[in-house]
């Protein structure tokens, strides 16, 4: 029995820890990422002598998947 109660007593405390972090640090969401992402692709051209690439801020556009993205703009304009 006390087994248990310590496994519960451990699952517990973690979640308390999980739940402090998330209010201390909050939500950073999907925007950081992408974010993130633009600026390593913006450092990565500019170091290896690449032209720069226009940056896409549209959410509809950035939900696509990049394979899909060339199919849904030929199926909308065409």
């Amino acid at each position: 029995m006390k087994g248990v109660a310590w496994s519960i007593l451990v699952m517990g405390l973690s979640l308390v820890v999980i739940i402090i972090a998330y209010v201390m640090f909050g939500h950073i969401g999907p925007s950081f990422s992408a974010e993130r992402i633009n600026v390593q692709q913006a450092e990565l051209r500019q170091e290896y002598g690449l032209p720069a690439q226009e940056v896409i801020r549209n959410q509809s556009i950035l939900l696509t998947p990049p394979s899909l993205r060339t199919l849904n703009q030929t199926t909308a304009s065409g």
